[in-house]
C-alpha cells in the first residue's frame, strides 16, 4: 500500500526542502499541501522540485484551510477547478477538498453533480475529505455538511480522517465498514481527546489505529476497492511543530511513524509495535521528556 507524507505540517519551510525530507524519512511519495507560496501553485514548480528530490507527489490536497481561504480564489468552485488543474498537471491521481459548510450551495452542488465528471477529463479525481463539529461554548457545532460517515455517502471518493472522525466521536473501525467502497485514501494520525483535532503520532491517542489499518490491508490484499479497481492509499498527517528546527529530528520522527505504519499493516499486535526494537531509527530524538505518552495496547490502539 502507497503511503505518502503530507507537506502541509512543513508548510512553513521551503517546498523542495520538505520533499528532501520526506525522501529521505523512505515514504513512497508525499501528498501536496497547496499553500501561500508559489511553488506549492505551479506545476512546473512542483514537478522540478518533485524530480529534484526523487519524491513522487500523487496526491493534491486543495487550498480548503482557512489560512489559504484567498489562495486560487475564494469562489469555492473555482478553487476547486484550479486545484484540478494543477493535480493534472503534475499527474497526480487524486485532488482532496474540504466539505462545504452548510451555506455554500453552489460548492456543494458541484460537488454532488459536475466535480467527478470534470476532474476524470483532467485524468484525476475529487475526494472529499470528512470534518468535525466545532466546539462552541463547550457544545458541538456542525458547520460542515458531512461529519459522520453516513454524510458522505453521495461521494464517489472519500478521503478518511481518522483524527477528524476522532473528533466527532466516531468509531474509526464501524466508520471504515460502512465507507470502505468509496474510501480511497486515509489520512492517518491519533487523536488525543478533548474535542482537539490532535494529528498524533500514532499509539499517542485512543483510536483503534491498528484495527483500521490491518482491514484496510486485507482489503487491498483481495484487491477491494471502489469500483474495484482503485487503489487504496495512506497519508500519514502529523503535527510535525516540535521537530521543524531540528531536520534530523524530524526525518527520524517521520520515519519512526512511517515504520509502526507499516508494522499495523503488516498486522503486527499494535501493543508489541512500540516495544520492537528496530522501529526506533537511531536519529529519533528521545520521547522521555514528551507530556503524551503513548498509548497502544492490547484494545487496538
Amino acid at each position: 500500500m502507497r503511503i505518502l507524507a503530507s507537506t502541509g505540517p512543513l508548510f512553513a519551510r521551503p517546498l523542495e526542502w520538505a520533499l528532501e525530507v520526506v525522501a529521505d524519512a523512505g515514504f513512497d511519495g508525499a501528498e501536496l499541501m497547496v499553500t501561500q507560496d508559489p511553488a506549492t501553485q505551479d506545476p512546473d514548480r512542483v514537478q522540478a522540485a518533485a524530480a529534484a528530490t526523487g519524491m513522487p507527489v500523487p496526491v493534491v490536497h486543495g487550498p480548503f484551510l482557512l489560512l489559504t481561504r484567498r489562495v486560487f480564489d475564494t469562489d469555492l468552485v473555482v478553487k476547486a477547478r484550479r486545484s484540478l488543474e494543477l493535480a493534472s498537471g503534475i499527474g497526480a491521481d487524486l485532488m482532496i477538498v474540504h466539505p462545504p459548510f452548510r451555506w455554500q450551495r453552489d460548492f456543494h452542488r458541484w460537488l454532488l453533480d459536475g466535480g467527478d465528471a470534470e476532474a476524470a477529463e483532467l485524468g484525476t479525481r475529487v475526494g472529499v475529505e470528512n470534518l468535525y463539529p466545532v466546539a462552541m461554548r463547550g457544545r458541538p457545532v456542525r458547520f460542515h455538511r458531512y461529519t459522520e460517515p453516513t454524510h458522505l455517502a453521495p461521494f464517489r471518493h472519500v478521503v478518511f480522517d481518522t483524527s477528524h472522525f476522532g473528533v466527532t466521536g466516531v468509531d474509526i473501525v464501524q466508520a471504515y465498514e460502512v465507507l470502505r467502497e468509496q474510501t480511497v485514501h486515509l489520512h492517518i494520525s491519533d487523536y488525543r481527546g478533548g474535542g482537539r483535532d490532535s494529528h498524533a503520532p500514532l499509539g499517542h491517542g485512543i483510536l483503534p489505529l491498528g484495527g483500521l489499518l490491518s482491514r484496510a490491508a486485507i482489503d487491498v490484499a483481495s484487491g477491494r476497492g471502489p469500483g474495484g479497481d482503485d487503489e487504496l492509499s495512506i497519508t500519514l498527517e502529523l503535527d510535525c511543530r516540535r521537530y521543524l528546527d531540528d531536520r534530523t529530528g524530524l526525518v527520524g520522527y517521520l520515519r519512526h511513524e512511517l515504520t509502526k505504519c507499516r508494522a499495523l499493516l503488516d498486522g503486527v499486535p499494535p501493543e508489541e509495535v512500540l516495544g520492537r526494537p528496530d522501529v526506533v531509527p537511531a536519529t529519533l530524538p528521545s520521547l522521555a521528556d514528551d507530556p503524551d505518552q503513548p498509548t497502544i495496547g492490547p484494545a487496538g490502539r
